[in-house]
């Protein structure tokens, strides 16, 4: 199975954060097929909590899964620095996905956006 990896932008009305972002892989043909997912191995899909989804960038190739998750790795930690982990807030729940989403940081994003291009 191949994998993409892909920087997604999420949004709320309310709680806050108001908007993060997801850095991610999915074998699926389009990220946003896995970001919208709400099946019931899903106990809190992403869209309960963020219903406003944007794709903002994706890898046009594809990658074995070992590829794809070092690939996210690497990029999460350019962009985490200091932080222990890359995710940086506190959400009751265990929002899927969660472990890859950080608070919207405008440079962070440029950043993320710029390392997936160079992946093409």
């Amino acid at each position: 199975m191949k994998y993409k990896v892909y920087l997604a932008k999420l949004k709320r009305l309310e709680g806050n954060p108001k908007c993060v972002y997801k850095i991610g892989i999915t074998s699926s043909s389009d990220a946003m097929d896995r970001l919208t997912y709400r099946g019931l191995d899903e106990a809190y899909p992403i869209t309960n909590y963020f219903p406003d989804v944007k794709i903002m960038a994706s890898t046009k190739r594809k990658y074995s899964r070992e590829e794809a998750e070092c690939i996210e790795a690497s990029i999460m930690h350019q962009l985490k620095g200091m932080d222990k982990n890359f995710h940086n807030w506190y959400e009751e729940d265990q929002i899927s996905g969660i472990t890859e989403m950080r608070k919207w940081n405008y440079e962070e994003v440029q950043k993320a956006f710029r390392l997936i291009k160079e992946c093409l």
